[in-house]
């Protein structure tokens, strides 16, 4: 299937409060999809945020299940749905944009308070019913991150995949962490069908929605005045943020216990980034943290996006009857 049209495609300026505010902007895309039944009763607004290395196209499948999913409910049959995807300052779209300026001393943090700038951007909980956050990876992590430092800045959060620690581990060990070979890997091809050659045999690829690597292939390029084509994501960028990881997922994790809206974490069972055990998340915040696993790797959302559904609808309910019952105790 093609990617989703946007709605509205926007730049905005990336948070004020981190370094490179002067000039660096962010790409953001709008979809907008309208309730089943009419008029509708109802307005979410859904913000996606990718894992590092990938990029806002790459969650197209996982928008369009959820929408699926959420407008064959009855109780969501009168909801208008409005997502806002986008691509972290040094990825995609928003690399592009700020080629030439990006900054070493960029952090989860940084990521964190960009996650922020769009719900405060778009004002989005004076414009919808409620701010669902979906993230994965990077970006999962990164929505925790926003919601530690700024309070309810999610109606409720799906954490896939968050890459979360007790602690800091040693340098030297984090030197030797596999992920960190990002920076070896091939950037640039002849054109797009030789990219896609060259990836499509990969076991890492194999497993995923097919569609995944053709948003990949073709959003997650560009062409080069050389007439090859390259990431928009520099590898170079790819290799810092999983370089500089080590204090903001100790961080997320330590936030946990402050959690006062639900939030949902999904993890694959065949995960190699999982450094806690999953299923004993919820004994830091039991009021308001569930956590599951489910059949896939790291790269869960993109290889089972259908799976995703069910849990994402279901902190969504969990987000709503809180909100309700908040409202009404605010009224006694």
């Amino acid at each position: 299937m093609p990617r989703l049209i946007p709605t509205e495609s926007t730049t905005i300026s990336v948070h004020p409060g981190t370094l490179g505010y002067e000039i660096q902007k962010l790409a953001v895309d709008k979809h907008c999809f309208k309730a089943p039944q009419q008029p509708s009763k109802q307005k979410l607004a859904l913000v996606f945020s990718h894992s590092n290395g990938f990029n806002k196209e790459t969650l197209h499948p996982l928008i369009r299940q959820v929408v699926k999913g959420m407008h064959q409910q009855d109780r969501y049959q009168q909801t208008d749905l409005c997502v806002f995807a986008w691509d972290a300052r040094n990825h995609g779209d928003s690399a592009r944009l700020n080629e030439g300026t990006l900054l070493e001393s960029y952090t989860w943090f940084d990521n964190a308070l960009d996650t922020q700038q769009i719900v405060r951007t778009f004002d989005l909980h004076s414009a919808y019913d409620g701010v669902i956050g979906i993230g994965h990876s990077f970006g999962a992590t990164s929505m925790l991150l926003a919601e530690f430092l700024y309070p309810n800045t999610f109606t409720a959060i799906c954490a896939i995949e968050p890459v979360m620690g007790p602690g800091v581990a040693d340098t030297e060990v984090r030197a030797q962490l596999p992920m960190l070979s990002s920076l070896k890997r091939r950037d640039t091809w002849p054109d797009k069908e030789t990219c896609f050659k060259s990836l499509a045999h990969r076991q890492f690829w194999k497993i995923m929605d097919p569609e995944v690597l053709d948003l990949y292939v073709n959003y997650a390029l560009y062409e080069t005045s050389e007439g090859t084509v390259k990431l928009k994501t520099p590898k170079e960028q790819e290799f810092h943020v999983f370089n500089v990881s080590s204090y903001g997922t100790a961080t997320a994790y330590s936030s946990l216990r402050a959690v006062n809206i639900p939030v949902q974490f999904i993890y694959g069972q065949d995960s190699t980034y999982v450094y806690i055990d999953p299923l004993a998340l919820p004994e830091l915040n039991p009021k308001y943290i569930r956590a599951v696993q489910v059949e896939g790797t790291h790269m869960v959302p993109n290889e089972h996006p259908a799976a995703m559904v069910p849990l994402v609808i279901q902190v969504i309910d969990a987000a709503l009857s809180s909100a309700n019952k908040k409202s009404m105790e605010s009224k006694l």
